[in-house]
């Protein structure tokens, strides 16, 4: 089984800590997505219900003409007191400190990551039960993507932020 996993392009706002905040692409981010999965083709999306994944994930279904399932499941992390705020504004220190040790050091009123990774690993662990021998793109979030990558690559939850993730990065894995 081929699994591909697309985390979402420059959302309006530029780079900040989104979160469950549902903000569109940006036209830079549309374009960067459209750039990342050129000539590429999938059996199956799968994708986060918020918009800066869905609406591309529609635009493939639609011109490709392949099966999409949306799932709430896959939305990303969120981050409670630090949503659509970047770096600068929470304090570099305090983000350095929070991705060193994400377990004791979460944002207030962020979700518990143990809870997020359960949520996601559930949506992920569904979407290969159901297409066994597909070709599957998953189009998330960063942090979706790391809890995945994670998982495949037997690694802590607490070390998923030293896993990094471009924008519109499109990777693969045989599984």
């Amino acid at each position: 089984m081929i699994i591909e996993l697309l985390r979402h392009g420059e959302p309006v706002g530029g780079r900040r800590y989104r979160g469950n905040q549902d903000d569109p692409l940006s036209e830079k981010g549309w374009q960067q997505m459209l750039d990342s999965t050129q000539g590429k083709s999938w059996d199956y999306i799968a994708s986060s219900s918020l918009s800066r994944c869905s609406a591309f994930a529609q635009h493939l279904s639609d011109t490709q003409n392949i099966p999409l399932a949306v799932f709430d499941e896959l939305i990303e992390l969120g981050f409670g007191a630090w949503q659509g705020k970047t770096a600068s504004e929470i304090g570099q220190h305090r983000v350095d400190r929070f991705k060193s040790d994400p377990l004791k050091h979460r944002p207030e009123g962020a979700e518990n990551l143990v809870d997020f990774q359960a949520r996601v690993l559930s949506a992920f662990d569904e979407i290969i039960q159901n297409n066994a021998n597909k070709t599957i793109l998953i189009v998330a979030h960063a942090g979706v993507i790391r809890v995945i990558k994670s998982h495949l690559h037997n690694l802590a939850l607490e070390k998923m932020f030293t896993i990094e993730v471009k924008s519109a990065a499109c990777e693969r894995f045989e599984i």
